[in-house]
């Protein structure tokens, strides 16, 4: 080590290697944060689902929920999706 920049190179080497932890923790503390919500959606989704039907009144016409046709369900097979254009030969 008789270069005279290598404090300089040592100062760099410390700063990309902490820059890297640093985003590394970040990224973890995201997929926390994002998992806590998601769970706490679900807690509160199933929560809608236990209560009895009169305690969980409607939604009001003007809504925007009311007005939206429904969305299909994730698990439902979606038809004509792997090859919408080829002829069925059933």
């Amino acid at each position: 080590m008789d270069s005279p920049h290598w404090p300089l190179i040592l100062i760099e080497g410390v700063l990309v290697f902490g820059g890297a932890l640093a985003f590394g923790w970040w990224q973890l503390r995201s997929v926390k944060r994002d998992r806590q919500r998601m769970l706490e959606e679900r807690a509160r989704q199933q929560g809608m689902r236990d209560l009895p039907e009169s305690s969980q009144g409607s939604l009001p016409e003007s809504s925007p929920q009311a007005s939206r046709p429904p969305t299909p369900d994730a698990t439902s097979p979606a038809k004509g999706l792997i090859n919408p254009g080829a002829e069925r030969s059933d």
